[in-house]
């Protein structure tokens, strides 16, 4: 979050916004980032906290030295947080979203190192000659799993280098919210994918992993408006981009 902050603010004087706004309210933030990724590891790992539901329960929830953070969670009540001032000082939404999604997507590639070190986030036994052994007891397998967290790295690296190559054949990026939206949809599509490789425990919902259904229905509903912007933009000679 410190490297992503770093960026965030060059790349918020750069589009010529109020940046001071992020520096202001970057404790409160902060501060909703993390109490919505505590309660979402919280209620997400009932088998570790809810055994059996008494005041042990109700005292596990601020016993924060578990380490037990949702990355998800905290990205939602950061962004909530975010809007929420960002409405309110009228500020222009897209161009903030354009300024901080790269630094996002970092801050995402960063935590993926994070999980691979732990063994978090890791994925299903495989052949393949790059998978990879844990002994920890953080993974159920002892056997070598797909490294879905350098995947994951390595998609976002793509999805970076693209987004570069791509700006400089059309006018498609200089339109405030077109980048978010190209990065929204292609994250979401490749998180998708991802999934159906993991091996870790998650919610399950009639037998489906909940983050699938998730980023599913993320990846529709953002490439829905990326696909409506690809149609809206045309070049100068009418043709789409």
């Amino acid at each position: 979050m410190l490297v992503a902050s770093y960026l965030a603010v060059k790349r918020l004087k750069r589009r010529r916004v109020d940046f001071t706004l992020f520096i202001r309210h970057s404790t409160s933030f902060f501060l909703s980032g993390a109490i919505l990724s505590r309660i979402v590891f919280f209620l997400g790992n009932p088998d570790t906290y809810f055994p059996g539901f008494d005041l042990r329960t109700l005292k596990n929830f601020f016993t924060l030295w578990d380490q037990g953070f949702s990355f998800w969670g905290f990205l939602i009540g950061f962004a909530f947080m975010m809007a929420y001032h960002i409405k309110k000082a009228k500020e222009p939404f897209w161009k903030w979203m354009d300024a901080l999604s790269v630094p996002l997507l970092v801050a995402i590639m960063i935590g993926f190192i994070g999980t691979f070190l732990g063994g978090y986030a890791y994925g299903t036994p495989t052949d393949l000659p790059w998978g990879i052994q844990y002994e920890s007891f953080n993974v159920k397998y002892t056997v070598p799993i797909h490294p879905t967290q350098i995947y994951s790295i390595l998609y976002i690296g793509l999805l970076l280098w693209a987004k570069s190559k791509f700006k400089k054949r059309g006018t498609f990026f200089e339109t405030d919210g077109n980048p978010s939206l190209f990065f929204a949809c292609f994250y979401f599509l490749g998180a998708f994918l991802l999934e159906f490789l993991r091996g870790d425990d998650t919610l399950l919902l009639l037998g489906i992993r909940l983050p699938i259904i998730l980023f599913g229905a993320a990846f529709l509903a953002s490439s829905y408006a990326f696909i409506r912007r690809l149609k809206q933009t045309k070049t100068p000679d009418n043709g789409p981009v």
